[in-house]
């Protein structure tokens, strides 16, 4: 099917337009972060209260959190298609009653977005609103989400297999490309879209990503066993630092000397934060007493490789899982966001399926006999913790990912060191837990490089287009991926 004509691309992409600032990016960027920010709070203190209550099952805990994320997409889908599909029943539902009092039957004008609604109906075409099938309506809002995030696809497909850095015509780029089933059909649509190369390619990059992002979560927990939670949290910290020394080579990130410094004066706050007076470490090497750590040295050595491990996703997960940086400022933060709770789902159902057969082969071989419920009357209490913790995961690896799109994992990666303070302070107010002067000083530190990184990195956060001419693609030709309709 031929794409509907768009607007010129010199009228819509002009320079001015690519380097304006984006008011909507900006929103998104500030939201992401406010919501981030307070699911890592509620993460922490929710695991926290599940440990507290003798919960003993950290992979269990890991499976369960990041396993979870197979959901975000699936339920954004869902949602916005019902949405869509509500919101059209009633219109007509108050259309239709206005033109029964006055005796008349009321037609619809349909856009060439009629495809939403009966593949059969023509553009431009003209029927009655009282007969239009809403289940069918329901199906194809459904099937454009998968059209959404395929068009999406192939720019990343095309810029890091073909080394299209094109930014222009991205409508012709996605029409060269094997095109999806578009029928009123689900099944048909989930067969052709799993088949397509560049779905193919970015199910490829996401299991390698997702490796390493186990792995790294994986040294956290060893770690946790064999040194102190202070040196834990300062060190898997450093993989803003790491993620920034990746970035150079992996995404021709400029050298800044701001940015470095912003990056290096938050760590050195995490430090004194993490070895202030009321972190427990006062004792590590003294006092007479038996050394709770004999193995500090290889549990710190193990979480050094965990926060270069943790940089290096990051950094992946912007290469090959992100718009490429030749289309950051054209494409939507809409579709930016989209696309990353897409890359989010496919990381939970690989961790769970994952993890599901690391826990059963523990399980039942009796290396380890994994803990669900057998937790006394803390049972149930412990289980409602660690579901305020799904959730709040859920909430902030959302947003987490999503910042990286529009950002830089350097920018995301020291913006979670905020939460030190926020954490702080909640178990300050909630918990009757005193700050400490050494704290609040490491606390100064960590927000002073943050604004000095949000400052050095304002460019890349505002600049951007509000609209795209992929969203005109998905929106004006709703037909550009589409194996006939049979």
């Amino acid at each position: 099917m031929a794409i509907t004509n768009l607007l010129d691309e010199a009228d819509r992409h002009s320079e001015a337009s690519i380097h304006a600032t984006s008011r909507t990016k900006v929103i998104f960027v500030v939201g992401l972060f406010i919501i981030s920010l307070a699911a890592f709070v509620c993460q922490t203190e929710f695991t926290s209260q599940a440990y507290k209550l003798r919960f003993s099952e950290p992979i269990l805990l890991l499976a369960v959190t990041h396993g979870s994320w197979w959901l975000l997409w699936p339920f954004q889908v869902l949602f916005v298609s019902a949405w869509r599909t509500i919101s059209k029943l009633s219109k007509r539902d108050k259309s239709v009653k206005v033109n029964t009092a006055m005796g008349n039957i009321q037609y619809q004008r349909l856009s060439s977005t009629s495809g939403l609604l009966e593949e059969s109906e023509q553009p431009q075409q003209e029927v009655p609103i009282q007969n239009i099938n809403y289940w069918r309506y329901f199906k194809k809002a459904i099937v454009k989400q998968f059209h959404n995030v395929y068009h999406t696809s192939v720019l990343i497909y095309e810029a890091n297999v073909n080394d299209n850095k094109s930014t222009k015509h991205l409508n012709e780029i996605i029409e060269s490309n094997v095109h999806i089933s578009n029928s009123s059909s689900i099944s048909d649509c989930v067969r052709t879209f799993f088949q397509a190369p560049a779905i193919k390619h970015i199910l490829f990059r996401t299991s390698i990503v997702t490796t390493v992002l186990t792995v790294a979560g994986f040294t956290w927990y060893g770690a946790m066993s064999m040194t102190y939670a202070a040196d834990v949290t300062a060190i898997y910290n450093c993989s803003a630092f790491t993620a920034y020394a990746f970035a150079i080579p992996l995404l021709n990130e400029k050298f800044s000397w701001l940015k470095v410094n912003s990056v290096i004066i938050a760590l050195v706050g995490v430090f004194v934060v993490s070895y202030s007076s009321s972190s427990g470490v006062g004792d590590a090497g003294g006092g007479g007493g038996e050394n709770p750590y004999p193995y500090r040295f290889w549990g710190n050595l193990i979480i050094f490789v965990g926060a270069i491990l943790y940089g290096y996703y990051e950094v992946l997960y912007k290469k090959y899982l992100c718009i490429p940086a030749h289309l950051s400022k054209i494409i939507t933060p809409r579709r930016q966001s989209t696309f990353a709770n897409f890359i989010m789902g496919i990381m939970g159902a690989y961790t769970l399926a994952f993890l599901t057969l690391v826990i059963a082969f523990l399980h039942f071989t009796h290396i380890h006999r994994v803990n669900f419920f057998n937790y006394g009357d803390n049972t149930k209490t412990i289980w409602l913790y660690i579901s305020g913790s799904i959730v709040s995961n859920l909430l902030f690896s959302a947003s987490f990912l999503s910042l990286m799109a529009l950002t830089s994992p350097v920018l995301s990666s020291v913006s979670s060191l905020t939460t030190i303070f926020l954490i702080g302070v909640v178990e300050w107010v909630v918990f009757g837990n005193a700050l400490d002067l050494q704290q609040l000083i490491g606390d100064s530190f960590v927000i002073v490089g943050f604004a000095m990184l949000t400052v050095a990195s304002w460019k890349e956060i505002s600049e951007g287009n509000e609209d795209d001419d992929v969203e005109a693609v998905s929106t004006y030709s709703f037909a550009v991926s589409t194996d006939g309709d049979h």
